[in-house]
């Protein structure tokens, strides 16, 4: 998972989330931490699962994240008020690729793709993604800015 400067692209994402800057969250520099930003990610893909995917999966079967990779561009302090984007980038047989932004105001602090499946709860391996789900999923694919995705 490479970087993808189309990420940095405000107009990308269909899914927002406010993060918050606890004070705790810094560094002895009075920067965020990087492990923050990672959290802060889980957050904003969460968001975007929990109202999107879980009403539609059966009791026991959850989503499971199999990658992540974060690239930083910049620094966040605590005076800042970052949000994170999030868009559906591909929908493969078992998988959902994701991208996401962390801004401030209009600057891009980090860009981060990830991989979730969907578990099934029996077997506690990732089972393909129903029609349903991927109709779903696909109402929040990347914005014009980028293409919309592979379906495949």
């Amino acid at each position: 998972m490479a970087e993808e400067p189309r990420l940095a692209a405000r107009a990308l994402f269909p899914h927002w989330r406010p993060a918050v800057v606890r004070h705790a969250d810094l560094d002895p520099n009075g920067h965020v931490t990087n492990s923050v930003f990672a959290a802060w990610l889980d957050d904003g893909r969460y968001a975007l699962l929990s109202a999107i995917l879980l009403p539609l999966i059966p009791p026991g079967d959850l989503p499971a994240l199999a990658a992540l990779s974060v690239d930083f561009a910049r620094e966040v302090t605590f005076a800042d008020a970052p949000e994170i984007g999030t868009a559906v980038l591909r929908l493969g047989a078992r998988s959902i690729v994701m991208g996401q932004g962390l801004f401030v105001g209009d600057a891009c602090a980090a860009t981060a793709h990830s991989v979730t499946v969907v578990m099934d709860g029996r077997t506690r391996r990732a089972r393909p993604l129903t029609i349903a789900e991927r109709d779903a999923l696909g109402r929040f694919a990347a914005r014009s800015g980028g293409e919309a995705g592979d379906w495949s």
